[in-house]
């Protein structure tokens, strides 16, 4: 009897030895970022925004993420599949202007994927994409260059609006 517990309490301890090298803490894996666009004061980037633009000022004043490159999935792996990266809105991420992304900080920290409800483009020469799915697929909606200018902000269509997953600049 005594054989049959030393085996099975060994058994159970190589079994939980075994399940604590597998089980990686999830916070640990996890990146934020609120801004990966390389323009001095994000002059010149393309912004999402988490609210609509409004209707009588044409911008829209809530946080914003903004970026001058592709960003394949707001939630997901990194390019590489190193790290788990979640983007969030964040409030005052566009110096020089006091209408876009920085009047209001509802949204700030929320995650980008399926929250946004408008867009804007302060690129020069790049139009941008922003896409229902994660690498760059399904319903989409373009955004025209305005030269660090970020009126209007464009509403995203009703198949877009909080169902957003990534952006492409082309």
């Amino acid at each position: 009897m005594n054989i049959i517990k030393r085996i099975a309490t060994v058994a159970a301890v190589g079994a939980l030895s075994a399940l604590s090298f597998s089980v990686t803490p999830a916070s640990a894996a996890t990146s934020y970022e609120s801004d990966v666009c390389g323009s001095s004061g994000n002059r010149y980037c393309f912004a999402i925004h988490y609210n609509s633009r409004g209707g009588q000022t044409w911008y829209s004043a809530s946080p914003c993420f903004v970026a001058d490159r592709d960003v394949p999935d707001y939630f997901g792996y990194s390019p590489n599949q190193a790290s788990l990266v979640r983007y969030v809105f964040r409030s005052g991420q566009i110096s020089g202007t006091a209408a876009a992304c920085t009047l209001s900080n509802e949204g700030d920290g929320q995650g980008v994927k399926n929250n946004a409800a408008s867009a804007s483009n302060g690129e020069c020469v790049a139009d941008y994409r922003v896409y229902y799915n994660s690498g760059y697929s399904g319903p989409s909606q373009s955004f025209s260059p305005n030269c660090g200018d970020y009126w209007p902000a464009e509403n995203l269509g009703s198949g877009l609006y909080n169902e957003n997953a990534s952006h492409d600049r082309y």
